[in-house]
C-alpha cells in the first residue's frame, strides 16, 4: 500500500509562513529590549512572575483546547516537569540576571549562542556534529572569547559576570533545546511547551513570591510602558511567536526555519540601540558579528543531509530545528 505524499505548499502559503517566521525573530529581538526597560522599574521576581502566569495560562489553554487533558504517566509527568525546572527556572533566574547586568543588545547574544551550544553539549549524549558545524561553533566561540577579553577595557559596559551569566542561561538553554525535541515528538508540541512552562515554573515562582512589588504604591505607580512591556514580552515573544514559528516550520521545514533565528540578536543590537539608546562600541558589534557568523555557519543545512539514514551531525542540528520553547 502507497501513501500519498503530502501537497507541496503553494507559493501564498509559504510566503505566509515565512512573513511568520520573520515576526518570530523579530519579537525575539524585541522582547529582551522590553525586558530590558521593564527592569528598570520592576525587580527580575516580579516581571518573570507576570510573564509567566499569562503565557501559561494562555499556552495550557490553546492546548487541552487543542488536544485534550495530557493523559500522561507519572514519569512522564515528572519528566515534563524536570526539562521545565531547566528551560524555565534556572532559565530564567540566570538570562534575566544577564540582561540586568549587561546592555540589551548583548543579552540577545544568547539567541544566537544556543545553537551553538547544542553541538558541544550533544557530544556528551554520543553524537558528533560535521566539519561545517565544527567550524561553526569554533567561530563562534572565538567571537564569544573576543568579547569576553574586551570585558577587560576600561569604561565597557559589558562585564566578565554579566557575560557569564549570559553563558550560563545559554548552556541550560541549550540543555533545554536537546531534551525538547524528543519529547516534543512523543507528546506533542504544544502540550509539552505549555505544561512544561507552567510546572518548570513553580520553583522560581515560590521563590519569587516574597519578593513581588505589586501591591500599594509599587503597583499603582507602575509606568504604563511597562505594562505594555510585560504583556508584549508574555505574549508576544511567546505565545504569539512560538504559534508563528510552529506554522512556519510546518509549511517551510525545520530547516530553512532554523537559519533565521540568528536574525534575533541583530534586532536585538538594533532596537537597543534605537530605543534604549545603548551606544556600544564598534568592538562589541564586531564580536557580536563573529559569533552570529558562526552561529549561521554551525546552523546552514548541509547538502545531502536531508533524507536518507540519518547523519550524527543531522541529528545534532535538527535538535536546533521546529518548534522552540517559549523565552
Amino acid at each position: 500500500m502507497t501513501v500519498a505524499a503530502p501537497p507541496a505548499p503553494t507559493p501564498a502559503a509559504e510566503r505566509l509562513a515565512l512573513a511568520g517566521v520573520l515576526l518570530t525573530v523579530f519579537l525575539w529581538g524585541a522582547n529582551v529590549v522590553a525586558l530590558k526597560a521593564v527592569l528598570g522599574v520592576l525587580n527580575a521576581e516580579t516581571t518573570n512572575t507576570v510573564r509567566v502566569l499569562i503565557a501559561g495560562t494562555v499556552l495550557v489553554a490553546l492546548a487541552v483546547r487543542a488536544h485534550g487533558w495530557p493523559r500522561w504517566d507519572v514519569r512522564t509527568w515528572l519528566t515534563v516537569a524536570g526539562v521545565g525546572l531547566l528551560g524555565n527556572t534556572l532559565f530564567q533566574a540566570f538570562f534575566l540576571t544577564g540582561i540586568t547586568l549587561n546592555p540589551a543588545g548583548v543579552a540577545g547574544l544568547v539567541n544566537g549562542l544556543v545553537p551553538v551550544l547544542v553541538l558541544p553539549l550533544g557530544l556528551v549524549l554520543g553524537q558528533r556534529f560535521t566539519r561545517q558545524q565544527g567550524l561553526g561553533v569554533a567561530t563562534a566561540f572565538a567571537g564569544l572569547l573576543g568579547l569576553l577579553a574586551l570585558t577587560r577595557v576600561p569604561g565597557m559596559s559589558v562585564t566578565p559576570g554579566g557575560l557569564l551569566w549570559l553563558l550560563a542561561a545559554g548552556v541550560v538553554w541549550a540543555l533545554y533545546t536537546l531534551f525538547n525535541r524528543p519529547l516534543s515528538a512523543r507528546l506533542g508540541t504544544l502540550p509539552f511547551v505549555a505544561f512544561s512552562l507552567v510546572l518548570g515554573s513553580v520553583p522560581y515562582l515560590l521563590y519569587a513570591l516574597p519578593h513581588l512589588q505589586f501591591g500599594g504604591a509599587a503597583g499603582a505607580g507602575l509606568p504604563v510602558f511597562a505594562w505594555l512591556g510585560l504583556g508584549f514580552s508574555a505574549l508576544g515573544a511567546n505565545v504569539v511567536a512560538y504559534l508563528a514559528w510552529a506554522g512556519g516550520a510546518q509549511v517551510l521545514g525545520a530547516a530553512r526555519t532554523s537559519v533565521w533565528q540568528a536574525l534575533a540578536p541583530v534586532i536585538a543590537l538594533a532596537l537597543s540601540a534605537a530605543l534604549l539608546r545603548e551606544r556600544l562600541p564598534a568592538s562589541v558589534w564586531g564580536m557580536a558579528a563573529v559569533i552570529l557568523i558562526g552561529a549561521t555557519v554551525a546552523n546552514w543545512p548541509e547538502r545531502g543531509r536531508t533524507s536518507g539514514p540519518l547523519h550524527p551531525g543531522r541529528r545534532l542540528q535538527e535538535a536546533n530545528e521546529g518548534s522552540p520553547p517559549v523565552q
